[in-house]
């Protein structure tokens, strides 16, 4: 549930970078257009328009990468005729996390699956308590 809200606000970050980028070029476009028909503001139009097509080469970078981040991965454990996915692991994981008192932020998650105990041991923000969920 929550890797699927972070998937779509990845995916609407990329496509706001992208239009931005769109309409950072066509601005560059219109300063060069502008600095080749006025010859005394070309140095400076054609610094601005330099400048602004650097700027929209990198924003599109940005919203490749973020449509990048956006990939849809799924990982199963399968083991004695059952299977579980990752992300299911993982929502066991902070369900025990908040279910044992702690309300704290969850930054980092480490799970260790252990199919022949039919259990995965995690450890939350770096803190190993030992704790442990069946599966």
């Amino acid at each position: 549930m929550a890797t699927k809200k972070i998937t779509e606000s990845a995916e609407k970050l990329a496509k706001k970078a992208a239009k931005t980028a769109e309409k950072v070029e066509a601005a560059a476009g219109k300063a060069v257009a502008k600095a080749k028909a006025n010859p005394t503001v070309k140095k400076a139009s054609k610094a601005a328009a330099e400048t602004a097509k650097k700027v929209a080469s990198t924003t599109k970078k940005a919203a490749s990468a973020a449509k990048k981040a956006t990939e849809k991965v799924t990982a199963y454990v399968e083991f004695s005729g059952k299977q579980i996915s990752t992300a299911e692991i993982a929502d066991k994981v902070r369900e025990a996390y908040k279910a044992s008192g702690n309300k704290g932020t969850i930054k980092t998650i480490e799970i260790y699956v252990k199919p022949e105990e039919n259990a995965a041991y995690y450890v939350i923000n770096g803190n190993a308590e030992g704790a442990k969920i069946d599966l």
